[in-house]
């Protein structure tokens, strides 16, 4: 550090915050520019974590609250006759069910009176940690799997890649509907059957990956000098195979929730927290007279995905050197 006139100052081409943050934006800029079908992946992305950040301000109502009001209807003392006609007729206050989308209820209300802006804003929560957490742990798996399969090759890779084979013989949803069935339905459940289920393909996204890194000169030159396995696939593997890891983890976020939602519509998927698909299979009775559920939910469904495939398209196209200029 240098000092002069009592300031300290960083050494001559040491990279300051400020100019990392000028480097940054200037990327970004670049990256708005030249992928707006990107960038309203990233805007989409982004929106809907601060919807699930923020659920509680935003979303103006708890999901679970149930909405009452007068009945108009009511009569203190009815006829059995009038009963059989219009069984709430006898109490003063009624269930706000199958309301329109109004200033109170922006998307209106369900069967059981609940805010469906309230659920919609909340379910976001679970879809970010499902898709992110199972994302998380394909990624890693098949990191940590593939990168050995393709750097040791041989009996190894025969005997990895046999398993994986097992492993893909079984049909995504079909093998995470059976594992839900085994175990509690719960949040952390969800994540880790997706992430397992999940990280064959990983794996052999990376693999194919590293077979083509393990035969480059740099890698040959450390085992020449005696560089160790493990500093090879660290220090000099694992860097070149980064934008497949990014790549993959980014579009892996949208195909795992939607795959949570597809469990949640057949009432496999977390039980006790607002989820997209359980509210797209409820609304399904009412889709005829009230179909509003079924339609904001899906449309969130139909928007994050989207928004996370358009962002790993984009991702693609910039970190995978052979689609740069395209």
């Amino acid at each position: 550090m240098n000092r002069s006139a009592g300031q300290i100052t960083a050494p001559l081409g040491e990279p300051t915050a400020l100019s990392r943050l000028a480097v940054g934006l200037r990327a970004l800029g670049s990256f708005i520019r030249h992928k707006p079908l990107g960038s309203v992946g990233l805007f989409i992305v982004l929106l809907f974590c601060v919807l699930a950040v923020l659920a509680d301000v935003i979303g103006r109502h708890d999901p679970d609250t149930i909405f009452e009001g007068s009945n108009p209807d009511y009569k203190a003392d009815p006829t059995t006759l009038e009963l059989a006609r219009n069984p709430d007729i006898g109490s003063p206050v009624i269930v706000e069910q199958f309301l329109e989308p109004s200033g109170k209820h922006w998307f209106g209300t369900d069967k059981f009176g609940r805010d469906i802006y309230a659920q919609v804003v909340h379910g976001s929560r679970l879809s970010l940690i499902v898709g992110l957490g199972a994302s998380v742990i394909a990624v890693v798996g098949g990191l940590i799997i593939g990168m050995l399969s393709a750097y040791y090759s041989g009996v190894v890779d025969l005997f990895i890649q046999r398993l994986i084979d097992m492993l893909q013989a079984i049909p995504f949803l079909i093998l995470v509907f059976a594992l839900t069935q085994i175990t509690e339905a719960s949040v952390l459940n969800m994540v880790l059957w997706l992430g397992i289920a999940g990280f064959a393909i990983t794996t052999r996204l990376i693999r194919s990956a590293v077979l083509s890194v393990r035969e480059s000169e740099f890698v040959t030159a450390a085992k020449v000098i005696g560089a160790s396995d493990l500093r090879i696939m660290v220090r000099h593997v694992l860097p070149n195979v980064g934008a497949v890891l990014i790549i993959t983890f980014s579009i892996g976020i949208g195909a795992y929730i939607l795959a949570e939602a597809s469990l949640s519509f057949l009432g496999a998927g977390a039980q006790g927290v607002p989820s997209w698909g359980k509210m797209v299979q409820a609304g399904r009775a009412s889709l005829d007279l009230h179909p509003w559920l079924t339609v904001f939910a899906g449309a969130a469904i139909t928007v994050i995905v989207l928004g996370f495939n358009l962002l790993g398209d984009a991702l693609r196209d910039v970190l995978d050197p052979r689609l740069r200029g395209v």
